[in-house]
């Protein structure tokens, strides 16, 4: 048997290019829900081997016939994600000047809008995507400031009542709709608290984010996460909260 070729140049570019592809592709879909269908589909496609390889003539013959209308399904449904996506290869990523510590430039910002007893509502993404959220509101891809996230809350235009969701160090979007929590009322705490306390406590039941929120009637501020709201802490803890989740 004659022996394989010498990996060379040509090959070393090729193998970059793949992972490049390879790299923007999960980067576009880790932002979407359709990351999730991605996981399901791939479980589905080692069923799918794992059928084939062991001769299990009956789902294989299931999987032959319903791939291809599957694949159109998924294309389909997932048409804005799609054009979405390709949208985003053809401009690139944007990227805004270097900010500032983002713990310090949200701190900044909540402790501002409590004292003045603005609104705000202000979502940290985890491991769980928020853009689908984000899609109601305006996409932004600008750097963490507390003057921006200020201005976005205090100008009473029309992104001020929605949700900023914060990336890393970057706002993605504002003006976003959060899911309403539907726990039980005979808890209490719907009572006292208003409509963003339970966006906040909603999301913070379905993914791993962190929710921040200022209450306009009192000035406080408000914590939810893991399916938790903790309400009316103090600065100290708000700020050990966001320092927690910036480590990690």
């Amino acid at each position: 048997m004659a022996p394989p070729d010498d990996f060379g140049l040509r090959d070393a570019i090729d193998v970059v290019i793949l992972a490049v592809l390879f790299y923007h592709a999960y980067a576009l879909l880790i932002e979407s829900r359709a990351w999730n269908v991605f996981r399901g589909l791939a479980a589905l496609l080692v069923l799918w081997f794992i059928a084939t390889q062991t001769g299990l003539e009956g789902t294989r013959f299931l999987f032959d016939r319903v791939a291809p209308v599957a694949f159109i399904a998924v294309v389909v449904v997932f048409q804005p994600e799609l054009r979405a996506a390709l949208e985003r290869v053809g401009r690139g990523r944007r990227r805004g000047a270097a900010g500032g510590d983002p713990v310090q430039e949200i701190m900044t910002a909540v402790r501002d809008l409590a004292q003045q007893r603005v609104g705000a509502l202000i979502a940290l993404q985890g491991t769980t995507p928020l853009a689908a959220y984000g899609r109601a509101g305006r996409e932004l891809g600008a750097p963490v400031s507390a003057a921006l996230l200020h201005t976005i809350f205090a100008s009473r235009g029309p992104l001020h009542d929605g949700a900023v969701i914060i990336r890393d160090d970057v706002i993605t979007h504002a003006g976003a709709i959060l899911p309403l929590s539907d726990r039980d009322e005979d808890e209490g705490w719907m009572a006292r608290l208003g409509t963003r306390h339970r966006a906040a406590l909603g999301l913070a039941e379905v993914s791993d984010a962190l929710v921040i929120v200022v209450s306009e009637e009192r000035g406080t501020v408000s914590v939810a996460q893991q399916g938790e709201l903790r309400a009316d802490i103090a600065p100290a803890d708000v700020l050990s909260t966001l320092q927690e989740v910036y480590a990690a």
